[in-house]
């Protein structure tokens, strides 16, 4: 609505705000799938999943703090080959801290483990905008991306537990 407005509000001249080859330059997909991952999460608070997670999550508190670092960064990494890291992140974030909480742990060994991973999502083509111009060259088959993707999804998680776990221990 607000791009809409700057085509009928003039300046000085009398000349549009913006123009059709300045709107089209636009990466609205990008908008978009921001727009669209926020509200997604909006969604899942409002169906009651985020409490859900929230519940499952709550048993993590019975593992060894580095298991459970682990365990998010390894779930977080897979839910964002399917989903948008926006959407993950903005749906766990609230979650992991009240269950940090509820646990009695730092909010940080659940939360930063969580955003560090939303940006390791290498299988699918899917998972990102990269992964998906790769694929669409048609160079590497899907299979070889997931192979080798899943090889680097799990050193990615391992590199993230035992990197915070160290630092914040």
């Amino acid at each position: 609505m607000a791009v809409l407005a700057l085509f009928v509000v003039r300046d000085k001249e009398g000349a549009p705000l913006i123009e059709w080859h300045q709107a089209s330059a636009i990466p609205w997909g990008v908008l978009l799938l921001f727009g669209g991952g926020i509200c997604l999460a909006r969604g899942f608070v409002a169906s009651g999943l985020s409490a859900e997670v929230g519940e499952a999550l709550t048993q993590l508190a019975m593992l060894p703090i580095f298991v459970t670092m682990l365990v998010m960064a390894l779930v977080v990494t897979f839910l964002t080959e399917a989903t948008s890291n926006t959407a993950t992140t903005a749906l766990l974030m609230p979650v992991l801290a009240a269950v940090a909480i509820s646990v009695r742990i730092d909010p940080l060994w659940l939360m930063v483990p969580a955003a560090m991973s939303a940006s390791c999502a290498f299988m699918l083509p899917v998972a990102t905008a990269p992964n998906a111009v790769i694929f669409g060259t048609g160079e590497i088959p899907i299979q070889k991306m997931v192979r080798e993707g899943l090889f680097l999804n799990l050193i990615g998680a391992v590199i993230i537990a035992t990197t915070l776990w160290v630092r914040l221990t």
